[in-house]
């Protein structure tokens, strides 16, 4: 059986070193990657928090139906009706994969340390070959799917090619639309689909709350007793709603700062000529500050 040898691809666009040794060290680049890669993992608990939440607002809901109650079988049932949305968090998380891939390979084909979020950097997941297994959703298409799986084909070029040759502005360029669309597709996910959920199960919660504040009501002394397990039962409402609303932020944060992951992405292409003694380039900088503030925002709660 003969072989046939495949030419590389567009995306696997990268020139061998003219004096055979590894590239010179790119601050600008290794910094975005690192950068990228922590925004990833800002972006991944959003995957399993949609079926979270639409199950916690069911059985919020089930709270007040009348009838028996029975806490199991209302969770069993938020299961059942919430599979759907867990399932397309499973597809979305592919996506943040194959961003946080592309990621951790620019960062290490870069040739020098990130000044920042070192710690995150970790081998590349295949993420790839999961991705071209799925079937396309209203939310996650075909054409982004293959935007997804195209730059999981690059961070896999990029990682198994780094150590003989070195990265090119041909390399970014070749992936800036499809990395565009994996993060559009992000943030329509974590913007409208998940941001929308966790609306609908706040308002749901909020509800509930007026119930047991209301319930909480006692006219005369004799009848706090009574009334102590609404009480305590608001505490439990009252921080269910805090994360709720913790959660919204951070998908807005995340919201602002794919924006600027994009923007820095394509500072680099625009300044690559330079991008070897550079220290920084001031978009990419931006970028890497606004990451850092959502790490720092997660850190003092």
């Amino acid at each position: 059986m003969s072989i046939r040898s495949r030419a590389p691809g567009p995306l696997a666009a990268i020139t061998l070193c003219l004096l055979g040794g590894c590239a010179a060290p790119m601050q600008p680049v290794a910094d975005f990657g690192a950068a990228a890669n922590r925004l990833a993992a800002v972006y991944k608990p959003f995957t399993v928090g949609m079926g979270a939440s639409c199950e916690q607002r069911e059985r919020y809901a089930a709270l007040g139906n009348p009838g028996a109650f029975d806490a199991a079988a209302a969770q069993r049932a938020a299961a059942s009706k919430c599979k759907a949305l867990r399932e397309a968090g499973a597809t979305a998380a592919l996506f943040g994969q194959a961003l946080a891939d592309y990621a951790t390979a620019l960062a290490k084909v870069s040739g020098t340390k990130p000044t920042v979020f070192d710690g995150e950097l970790k081998g590349l997941s295949g993420a790839a070959r999961q991705i071209e297994a799925r079937d396309g959703t209203p939310v996650f298409d075909s054409a982004k799917l293959g935007a997804a799986g195209r730059i999981a084909r690059a961070a896999a070029a990029l990682a198994t090619q780094g150590k003989v040759q070195s990265l090119t502005r041909a390399t970014l360029e070749d992936n800036q639309d499809a990395l565009r669309v994996v993060v559009d597709a992000m943030k329509t996910y974590a913007g409208q689909v998940y941001a929308g959920q966790l609306a609908d199960t706040r308002d749901v919660m909020a509800g509930e709350l007026g119930r047991l504040v209301a319930a909480s009501d006692a006219p005369t002394q004799a009848d706090v007793e009574s009334r102590m397990p609404w009480r305590f039962a608001q505490t439990a409402a009252r921080a269910d709603i805090a994360a709720n609303e913790l959660e919204a932020r951070r998908v807005r944060e995340f919201d602002r700062t794919a924006d600027a992951l994009l923007a820095a992405h394509a500072d680099l292409i625009a300044h690559f000529d330079r991008i070897g003694g550079a220290r920084r380039l001031e978009l990419v900088a931006a970028f890497v500050a606004q990451v850092q503030a959502i790490n720092d925002d997660a850190a003092a709660l």
